[in-house]
Parts: C-alpha cells; sequence; structure tokens
C-alpha cells in the first residue's frame, strides 16, 4: 500500500473513530451553526466567535465517464478542515485533502486550502449579510474533492494546463439571510489561477436549510428534558438542499448546460452530542458531464 493510500485509509478511520466518539456521549445538545451550517459547499453568513471545529469530510464519487487510460474510476475523497472565529465576523480555516481511486488501486495527497471570511455587518439581522470570502490553494492538478464546482468542461477559453501544482487564488460574494428556522445562503464563486494570467472560472452554490430544533439548549432545564433530549440525539436537527455548479469562464462564459457541471444534493444533519455534529447526503449530477456522489462529514467542537 502506498503512504498516499495509506494517508486517504487513516482520513476515513478518523471518521469512524469520531462516529463511535459521538454515539458515547449523551450529553443535551448545544446547537450551533458555522459558515457551512448543514451545507457542504455553500456558506452562509454565521461565525462563532471562539470556536474551534474540526471538520473531517468523506465522499465517494462515481464518475459520469470512467476511464482507465487517466485512472478515473470510482474513488474516495477526504477533507480534513479546522476552523476558528477569531471574532464574531471573522473566521480562518485550513484545510488538506487527499482521494483514492478504489477501481484502480491509485491514491494520492492532493495539497492544501487557507480559507478566510469576513462578514460585512456585525448585526445578523441585516437585510442580505454579506460575507467576503478569500481561499488561496495549493493543489495537484488531479484533486478531486469537490469544495466547490466551477468553469466548464469543454474546455473552450481555457489556456493551455500546465503540469504543476494548481495556484488558486478563490474569491467568494456571500449572501445570507435567517427567517426564523429557515437559512437562505447564495455564493457567487471566482477561482483565480494565478500561473495563467489570472484565467477565472465561475461557478455558484445556493443553499436552504431549515432547522427542525432551537439553536441553543437551556442549561436550566429540568433533567427529565435533558433525558429527552439524549434519547433523541439521533434524529435529524436540520434538513438543507444545496444546488451548485459551474457557469463558464472569463473567456467563454456560460455556454450550453451540457457542458457545464452542476448538482442537486439533499443533506440532513444530526446533533448527536454537545460538541458533535454529523452531515450526510448526496449530490446527484443533473447532466451527463457530471458525476453523482454519498457526503459524509463529522464535525467536532474542540
Amino acid at each position: 500500500m502506498t503512504h498516499i493510500s495509506f494517508y486517504a485509509n487513516e482520513l476515513r478511520c478518523c471518521i469512524v473513530v469520531a462516529l463511535a466518539v459521538a454515539g458515547s456521549i449523551v450529553v443535551g445538545p448545544v446547537f450551533g451553526w458555522a459558515g457551512n451550517d448543514v451545507y457542504f459547499v455553500t456558506y452562509n453568513h454565521h461565525i462563532e466567535k471562539g470556536e474551534t471545529e474540526l471538520m473531517i469530510m468523506n465522499d465517494f464519487t462515481e464518475p459520469a465517464v470512467r476511464s482507465g487510460e487517466n485512472k478515473l474510476g470510482g474513488y474516495f475523497s477526504n477533507m480534513l478542515e479546522l476552523e476558528y472565529g477569531v471574532t464574531e465576523q471573522f473566521a480562518t480555516e485550513f484545510m488538506v485533502e487527499a482521494f483514492e481511486d478504489t477501481t484502480n488501486s491509485y491514491g494520492k495527497f492532493t495539497g492544501f486550502r487557507w480559507e478566510n471570511r469576513y462578514r460585512l455587518v456585525k448585526d445578523e439581522n441585516w437585510y442580505l449579510n454579506p460575507v467576503l470570502y478569500m481561499e488561496y490553494e495549493d493543489l495537484d492538478p488531479k484533486t478531486r474533492f469537490k469544495m466547490e464546482v466551477s468553469g466548464r468542461t469543454d474546455g473552450k477559453g481555457e489556456p493551455p494546463e500546465e503540469e504543476q501544482r494548481e495556484r488558486i487564488m478563490e474569491t467568494r460574494l456571500i449572501l445570507s439571510r435567517d427567517f426564523g428556522p429557515w437559512n437562505v445562503a447564495f455564493n457567487w464563486i471566482n477561482e483565480t489561477d494565478v500561473r495563467r494570467s489570472g484565467f477565472t472560472d465561475f461557478g455558484y452554490a445556493a443553499g436552504l436549510r431549515y432547522s427542525l430544533h432551537s439553536h441553543q439548549h437551556d442549561h436550566g432545564e429540568s433533567e427529565e428534558a435533558d433525558s429527552a433530549a439524549s434519547a433523541g440525539r439521533w434524529k435529524p436537527v436540520a434538513l438543507g438542499l444545496e444546488l451548485f455548479g459551474g457557469l463558464g469562464n472569463s473567456r467563454a462564459f456560460g455556454g450550453d448546460f451540457e457542458v457545464q457541471p452542476h448538482y442537486l444534493s439533499p443533506i440532513l444533519m444530526f446533533h448527536p452530542s454537545e460538541r458533535v455534529m454529523l452531515h450526510i447526503g448526496a449530490a446527484f449530477g443533473l447532466n451527463g458531464v457530471s458525476d453523482d456522489l454519498i457526503r459524509t462529514g463529522v464535525s467536532l467542537e474542540l
């Protein structure tokens, strides 16, 4: 087994361990939303000052087209994230990622990302709560984790690809608002390749979340109420729906629907303990150039 395959397996082992920890803790839940909330791709305006969160995400992807020549079969892709809320308006996050192609016994550690988000308005009741997002990516061109989707698949407008690591500056304009138990969020995504004269791929992500429980747990509640909360800890606490995809690039914006990847993703979120959240979802490709994914994520508040 290669060192890279070992790394990918280690990430999946961490998920199993985290789930075991989640099942063993029976403390009543304290609900709080970080920037990803229930979503996998979309960000909203929520930032928790002083919160440190470790998130382990694992996808299994069935590609739209398998290719033995390119070693592209069904594969696991993994991401490990560490986020810290510096202030009520600013959060920073570091991520590493890898994949393992189970069909071709081929795996690779693909690089890292450094992300920063800043909410422009302190008052979360502002109409659209704009957030500025900037992320630096140092990745192998063969990276496979779908942290976002952008561009088009027919190569139109793209300058020649260089056989070296990608140096991408990703920016987003995030607009988000809560309406009672509902959250609505939209992200405009730009991925600029700093190696290729600022060539930019465009994408989008939109999310809708419905919370099934209140965000806070009153520490003054009765012991009976705590027991009832613990008994229902494996019931979903939120439902989510995401729509995300590519919108072309700076040389060929838009294009036919069949040359842009687009996905629809239903998601369930569970809060099995005070400091653990579990996300389970699927992303269905909406056309012939889009893959199908099963997605899981475990968040640990440190």
